[in-house]
């Protein structure tokens, strides 16, 4: 983080840069089995792959995917920036094996658009790392066309990842299962059809678009769906 930063973000003061999830991941943290989200660092996860024979992968934030929720956007700026170094230093340099996809503050685009060109020139990022929820629009509005023609230029990916499950009507759904069966797909569907029905997919065809962690189903579903309303409802 920038220097101003760093007495709040340092090893001895614990300080999280970024916002909770939501109030659903946090009342439930003791449901988690022995051993998950482990901090293992780097050296685990070279461990890690070399146990289970997999070459290379693609790291994914996991306390990030709240990225867009901050409201200030000096803050959100600064904190992409500080991630996508933090990640760089960390674990790309520590093996070629590592990839990263980057966090951009879609709170204020056009510093996206330079952010996402920075690690992808620079830093060798796969691409970035876009929440479904919790955002100012959907992925569709027209506001963030600048970083996804960006993306169109450099080729690179945009991966849209789930995780905040709020105000989805999964609230007061307990326990906890059923919320992180749902909210994953739910927030997919949301944002497949914002990038769908606005056309981003056909403007951009060079972008590379992927939906994380939400399983293979939902998609066959909003096909079902989206092809028959479109059938009823525009035939003016």
């Amino acid at each position: 983080m920038p220097e101003a930063y760093q007495d709040k973000c340092d090893t001895h003061t614990f300080y999280n840069i970024f916002p909770p999830l939501d109030h659903l991941h946090n009342s439930n943290l003791h449901a988690f089995q022995p051993g998950t989200f482990n901090k293992v660092g780097p050296d685990g996860w070279v461990d890690f792959l070399e146990d289970v024979g997999i070459e290379t992968t693609v790291l994914y934030t996991t306390l990030g995917l709240s990225f867009g929720k901050i409201v200030r956007r000096d803050w959100a700026i600064d904190v992409a920036r500080g991630y996508n170094d933090w990640l760089f230093n960390i674990y790309m340099k520590r093996s070629p094996r590592f990839k990263g996809m980057g966090l951009i503050p879609l709170q204020e685009p056009s510093a996206a658009v330079e952010e996402l060109q920075r690690f992808v020139k620079d830093l060798g990022m796969c691409g970035a790392m876009l929440p479904s929820t919790g955002i100012q629009a959907n992925l569709g509005d027209s506001r963030y066309w600048p970083i996804y023609e960006e993306a169109n230029k450099l080729g690179c990916a945009i991966g849209i990842h789930g995780g905040a499950h709020e105000s989805m009507g999964l609230d007061d759904l307990s326990p906890y299962a059923p919320v992180h069966a749902l909210g994953h797909p739910f927030g997919q569907m949301i944002s497949f059809a914002g990038v769908t029905f606005n056309g981003v997919l056909d403007k951009f065809p060079n972008g590379k678009f992927g939906f994380m962690e939400g399983g293979v189903a939902w998609l066959r579903m909003c096909l079902e769906r989206f092809d028959r309303t479109c059938a009823t409802w525009n035939r003016d």
